[in-house]
């Protein structure tokens, strides 16, 4: 009874020994292109639902999730993150991190040009001046 106590306990502590370390590593640019798109594009659709569980409790989690996100856009960013030979030894949450600055700068972008449309074009009420007065039948 003892030895199966011990062989069970040893087996399991070795395999959660084993997932940890697994699920430790981190993702490097051979595993992001040794898998193909459709493991980029699941990497890229998990990561964003895990920044949301996440809450921002690590610095590369601070990227835009709110919205419907463009996750081929994102994969294409981040293909374009390892194009420059600097990035090669780079983990993929660095990429994601690097990749969610650009979409927040866009996102920026585009809500300070929406301003700056809505505060030129005038006021309905401004622009409404009274007519000649209605002739009485």
């Amino acid at each position: 009874m003892r030895r199966t106590f011990w062989t069970t306990t040893l087996a399991w502590a070795t395999g959660f020994c084993m997932a940890a370390g697994i699920a430790s590593a981190t993702t490097m640019l051979n595993a992001w292109q040794g898998f193909g798109e459709n493991f980029q594009l699941g990497y890229v659709v998990g990561y964003i639902d895990a920044v949301k569980l996440e809450n921002l409790k690590d610095r590369r989690t601070m990227i835009p999730t709110s919205g419907t996100a463009d996750f081929e856009y994102w994969r294409r960013l981040v293909n374009e993150y390892y194009a420059d030979p600097k990035h090669a030894d780079r983990p993929v949450p660095d990429a994601m991190y690097a990749v969610g600055q650009i979409v927040s700068e866009n996102i920026r972008r585009s809500l300070r040009e929406r301003q700056l449309r809505e505060s030129a074009a005038p006021s309905p009420a401004a622009s409404s001046v009274p007519g000649p007065p209605a002739a009485s039948p």
